[in-house]
């Protein structure tokens, strides 16, 4: 006897919160989550949300009663198979996702530096300088470093987002 079970669903190209939608209108369990990020675009820092998993949704189906429901839902483009057999997903790994979202979203965590640690700025006005990890400032969104010269080094704060290890 079959029970329902998470599938993975692949979606059409941006698809994944319509597909989520008209699933559960039909009382079928989906799961989309999504990715809160910062990325520097146009001079400034904004504020990104997009799917975790972009093309794929997860989905909590009966294999066999429910399975033309969601093959043939709008958005949707195909059930993940191997060989014609779809492959139920386990249930801690759902759950291990689910844990780290807040309403559907989870935030991608800070990249944490050292003191000392060697830097170098991916983007900005200083893109390509390299430089020294000195600091966190108040907020955790901007950080200290020296910034690297031919025969100094001056200090500079700068969002943390534009730099990466060396």
């Amino acid at each position: 006897m079959h029970t329902r079970q998470w599938y993975v669903v692949n979606t059409k190209a941006r698809n994944e919160e319509r597909s989520a939608v008209n699933l559960a209108q039909g009382g079928i369990e989906v799961l989309a989550p999504k990715l809160r990020f910062r990325r520097w675009k146009e001079g400034k820092f904004t504020e990104i949300i997009e799917p975790m998993f972009p093309g794929y949704i997860f989905v909590r189906f009966h294999p066999v009663d429910e399975y033309r429901l969601v093959k043939y839902t709008r958005g949707i483009k195909t059930i993940v198979n191997f060989n014609g057999r779809m492959v139920p997903l386990q249930d801690n790994l759902i759950e291990f996702i689910k844990g780290r979202l807040v309403e559907g979203v989870a935030t991608v965590e800070r990249k944490t530096y050292e003191k000392g640690e060697k830097i170098i700025i991916q983007e900005g006005p200083f893109k390509g300088f390299s430089g020294i990890f000195e600091k966190e400032l108040d907020g955790k969104e901007r950080i200290a470093i020296l910034l690297e010269g031919v025969d100094y080094c001056a200090r500079m704060e700068i969002d943390r987002e534009l730099i990466a290890k060396a």
